[in-house]
């Protein structure tokens, strides 16, 4: 059967509307000529598994279009589809006792894209790819696996109205408001807090950021699904390891070590290395056992919120003091008392550099974390001159430069290697190779009281 027959065989399952946690974890177990030849091209058919049974499944009930799964009590749910060339396949769900959320990361700053970026217009809330708002694509990207009753989204109390402006399709009550931005170890610690009262402590939280970019959005739902499949087995941290495409300083690395699933690519973790110099990256490089980190993490809510305890334990103390005050009154008090007391840490140094329990699967979908100009500059339009623009651009004897400025022409002169950056009140020019240091930059703005551009 070809992958195409494959598809639409799927969809039709999927027209079915068949619960999202088991279209989520869909493996094709391969054609079964000749099987239940009555059923009808597409009707799907649900079946019991033994959790350690092989494909020779008897069928439990009547066929059921509606979707629904029988009550069962094994580890297994499959769906057995007919095709239009005589055969059948199953679709297996590996799992049937945990629900799926997804976590957002939205409540940074993005100060490496001033001056477009600011404290209440962030880079997730702005087109800055070319062709549509972070955020929205983010949701996008996860909705197809994740309905949107099962993502939550992460901001802080000046950018919570924006956010949810930009998503309105996300129930308000699912946007978590910090008071003010901590970095991410706080943020994950109160989500997972949110999905346990909504859901039960076996959920998986799907945590990834609200402004990377994918290429590949079905090869990416698909790692998740493999991944969030790995996470609901028991406790651990699955992390999403990207191919290097060079020796990249700007970013941190996995050393991956044995391979545990042949299948889904996910191997066990050796260690983490934060952003390395140059000698350190080419030598990852020629290892060929390190892993761009993605800063994307899956994991049992529990499992997390046990992490947090083992590795943050004063973190942890003012979580469990979140937990007694959520639904009351008192929660939003809580919440901020609590915020102030909090150590400002990232999950990744507090955490999951620290923890023995963490797999990483390859993330083989054309991931980009977009963290400076010239990176997000990858997916503009380009001239003969090697030019990346979004705007009027009018170049002599120029080449290779990056310029943003949709409302005014801009003319180059004699230059090459520029970012040229126009906003309302603002204008940033600096060299590509400086253009991480635009952080600084703002930094210094900052120290200078100059708020009025910040």
């Amino acid at each position: 059967m070809d992958e195409g027959t494959l598809n639409d065989c799927i969809t039709k399952v999927n027209d079915y509307d068949v619960n999202c946690d088991m279209r989520a974890f869909l493996q094709f177990q391969g054609s079964q000529a000749g099987l239940f030849s009555d059923l009808s091209a597409g009707e799907a058919y649900p079946l019991r598994i033994a959790p350690q049974a092989g494909p020779a499944a008897s069928p439990t009930d009547k066929p059921r279009k509606d979707g629904a799964l029988s009550p069962v009590t094994s580890e297994k749910h499959s769906y057995l589809i007919k095709i239009p060339d005589g055969g059948a396949f199953m679709i297996t769900s590996s799992r049937s006792d945990s629900t799926t959320f997804a976590v957002i990361m939205a409540g940074g700053s993005g100060t490496r894209f001033w001056p477009r970026s600011r404290k209440n217009r962030p880079k997730q809330l702005l087109n800055i790819t070319g062709d549509e708002i972070l955020l929205k694509k983010t949701i996008k990207l996860i909705a197809p696996i994740i309905p949107a009753s099962r993502i939550t989204i992460v901001t802080t109390s000046l950018q919570a109205d924006s956010v949810k402006n930009t998503v309105p399709q996300i129930p308000e009550d699912n946007v978590i408001i910090e008071p003010f931005g901590k970095n991410t170890a706080p943020a994950i610690g109160i989500a997972a807090l949110f999905i346990e009262k909504k859901d039960t402590k076996d959920a998986v939280m799907v945590v990834l950021p609200a402004d990377h970019y994918i290429e590949d959005t079905k090869t990416f739902q698909q790692t998740i699904m493999a991944g969030a499949a790995q996470a609901s087995q028991g406790d651990c941290i699955v992390t999403i390891g990207i191919p290097p495409r060079g020796p990249e300083t700007g970013y941190g690395y996995i050393e991956a070590g044995e391979k545990t699933d042949a299948t889904n690519g996910i191997y066990a973790v050796t260690s983490f290395h934060e952003k390395p110099d140059i000698h350190t990256a080419e030598r990852f490089i020629k290892q060929g056992t390190f892993f761009w980190n993605s800063g994307i993490f899956i994991a049992r809510t529990s499992t997390m919120l046990k992490e947090i305890e083992e590795y943050l334990p004063h973190n942890y103390q003012g979580l469990m003091k979140i937990k007694t005050s959520l639904g009351a009154d008192k929660e939003s008090d809580v919440i901020s008392s609590v915020y102030n007391e909090m150590e400002a840490i990232s999950i990744d140094y507090g955490v999951i550099e620290k923890s023995k329990h963490v797999f990483m699967i390859q993330g083989n979908f054309g991931w980009n974390d977009v963290g400076s100009w010239p990176s997000a500059a990858q997916y503009w339009p380009k001239d003969s001159n090697k030019h990346s623009f979004i705007g009027d651009v009018v170049s002599l004897d120029s080449s290779q430069c990056i310029v943003y400025s949709p409302k005014k022409p801009v003319a180059l002169l004699g230059v090459k290697d520029l970012v040229i950056v126009e906003d309302e009140d603002a204008l940033l020019v600096c060299k590509k190779e400086r253009a991480q240091d635009v952080k600084k930059l703002v930094e210094m703005l900052k120290s200078k009281g100059r708020d009025e551009i910040l």
